[in-house]
């Protein structure tokens, strides 16, 4: 499929409220015109779960539907959303997941938990081992989980996989209003910068699309940022949001890929082996 169209969902879930949150997301505008519907870390549950994260749990495997999502199986999009899901390890984790008529295409379980600032999650979720790529109509996708994307080893092994788009769900909080609202209206978060820049950063680097949701709304007096992106492979935006609830609408095709490729060839010319190597023979240093 070529074009893809996307949409950006970038909303606040009610804490604790799968029902309502799983209707929000099938009523969302991109549910029924988009390929691909790509929504926030946690949309189905909210971010600020606690110990209720391990009640909320839900078992997740390819090929089954996911118990309270039915009403999702409508859409015509690919629906990816984060959700508490109870291993059968019976272990609870904080999950990306793509549904195609209700039914899981992929999963990824956050990597890495931010237990520092304002952040806990190592009390409540359990680390994700495994990164992989999915394949969907023709294109090869990865993806991660806010600070997940912070860690460029993640999204150096997916590139390493061929992977043409990253999609990263977040829950990030606000920090440092502007005051001043953008050329839509809409303010702005001083620290969504930083995501924009490493989002086309990251692009530019590897030569892939990526889309990133963020939520927005306040939970546990904490106002998370919004400002969600979607990014050419050559580093130019596509679609940019404020700290609002909003959806964006974009589409990716392969032209863009070949014509931000061509004049570099950094991925032809990597060499992972020589990564690995140098990482295995490190000496066993504290970090400064």
């Amino acid at each position: 499929m070529d074009p893809l169209r996307f949409a950006i969902f970038q909303f606040g879930p009610r804490l604790g409220d799968a029902p309502a949150n799983v209707e929000r997301i099938a009523a969302a505008g991109g549910a029924a015109s988009a390929d691909v519907l790509v929504t926030p870390e946690l949309s189905l549950t909210g971010y600020d779960l606690g110990d209720r994260a391990v009640h909320l749990g839900v078992p997740v495997r390819k090929g089954e539907a996911i118990p309270g999502c039915d009403r999702l199986a409508a859409s015509k999009a690919v629906i990816i959303a984060g959700l508490a899901e109870l291993g059968d390890d019976d272990v609870t984790y904080n999950a990306l997941v793509a549904l195609k008529d209700g039914i899981v295409q992929h999963k990824h379980r956050k990597v890495y938990l931010p237990t520092y600032g304002m952040f806990d999650e190592g009390r409540f979720w359990g680390r994700g081992r495994h990164i992989e790529p999915w394949s969907y109509e023709g294109w090869r996708l990865g993806l991660l989980v806010c600070e997940d994307f912070w860690h460029p080893g993640l999204v150096y092994a997916l590139s390493q996989r061929n992977i043409q788009i990253l999609v990263v769900a977040a829950a990030a909080p606000g920090r440092g209003l502007r005051g001043a609202a953008d050329s839509r209206g809409t303010g702005r978060f001083a620290s969504s910068d930083a995501w924009t820049r490493i989002a086309r950063a990251t692009a530019q680097l590897y030569g892939i699309h990526v889309v990133l949701a963020n939520r927005v709304g306040v939970e546990g007096g904490v106002t998370f940022a919004g400002g969600s992106v979607a990014v050419a492979p050559d580093g130019t935006l596509l679609a940019e949001a404020g700290n609002e609830e909003a959806e964006l609408r974009f589409e990716v095709s392969r032209s863009d890929l070949r014509r931000a490729r061509r004049p570099f060839v950094h991925a032809r010319d990597d060499d992972a082996g020589l990564v690995v190597r140098a990482l295995m023979d490190r000496p066993a240093e504290t970090p400064a």
